[in-house]
């Protein structure tokens, strides 16, 4: 009797063992490959000149964006503007366009998204030497000094790398996570065994693409940021959970200049009522 239960319990652990391990992987591959979105939508069909530019990161990878000089083509003041995951610079132009009265603009798409190289995504940790590329492709350009405004997984990479570079001067957080770590658990619906799933999928990238998700740990490199930051995020956004939110306000309880608008009975990337001026005015204080 006891051996066909020993039986029987070792038959259950396999099954549930590879079953961690199938969705799991699917997890993880259709993280790193999701659906392209190129948006068909550039700025001259928002009445602004740009310029189609092209730079490459320290690991090989070349990127696609726009420099959009503001209207008047006078002044250094810069913004740039980073998309969240799945998305492209398309995507999030036609929203902030009401930036380009007072500042030049400049988007680019990280890897594997919209018009970049790359063969894959990794939802903010490599994305980070994206971003880094593009504050020297500015420099270049004679533009030492920029506002970030982020969404997302864009949002997560200013947070991350601000505390490294001198360039970034203020920055707008809309719906960032605070650990990609964590982040993992949300791709699953399974109660019970999420956790496990998600440290999984963190497997998987280290083992595949020697990408650690402990690198994109926002709520642990704000603690070092005293630069002014508006924290933005929906108590009801269903995709970045609001707790994420909550942990990014604790690590920058020291941080005196940082601002926090929290917004009820909004989607994830649904700005609501007053969102322009709130962001034209934390930009003309602090830019």
């Amino acid at each position: 009797m006891v051996r066909p239960l020993v039986s029987f319990a070792v038959s259950v652990i396999l099954a549930l063992g590879i079953f961690l391990i199938l969705v799991s992987l699917w997890g993880f591959y259709v993280s790193i490959r999701p659906p392209k979105i190129i948006s068909h939508i550039n700025p001259n069909d928002l009445a602004m000149e740009y310029e189609d530019v092209y730079f490459r990161t320290e690991d090989n990878i070349n990127l696609r964006g726009w420099w959009i000089p503001k209207n008047n083509g006078l002044g250094e003041k810069t913004i740039v503007l980073l998309h969240g995951y799945p998305a492209d610079k398309g995507d999030i132009l036609p929203a902030f366009s009401f930036l380009h009265d007072g500042y030049n603009l400049f988007l680019f798409d990280f890897r594997y998204l919209g018009q970049s190289g790359g063969r894959y995504s990794t939802a903010g940790v490599l994305e980070q030497e994206d971003l880094l590329a593009a504050l020297r492709y500015l420099k270049s350009r004679g533009i030492n000094e920029t506002g970030v405004w982020g969404f997302s997984m864009g949002a997560a990479v200013a947070l991350v790398i601000a505390s490294d570079v001198h360039e970034i001067k203020a920055i707008v957080s809309e719906a960032s996570y605070a650990s990609l770590d964590l982040m993992t658990r949300e791709l699953y619906q399974i109660y019970g065994i999420r956790r496990s799933l998600g440290f999984l999928t963190g497997f998987w990238a280290k083992l595949f693409l020697g990408v650690d998700v402990k690198k994109a740990e926002p709520v642990d490199a704000v603690k070092k940021l005293s630069i002014p930051i508006l924290i933005i995020h929906s108590t009801d956004d269903a995709t970045i959970p609001f707790e994420h939110a909550l942990m990014l306000k604790e690590s920058l309880v020291h941080n005196t200049r940082a601002e926090f608008w929290f917004k009820d009975n909004l989607a994830h990337g649904s700005f609501g009522k007053d969102y322009q001026k709130r962001v034209t005015d934390f930009f003309a204080k602090n830019l």
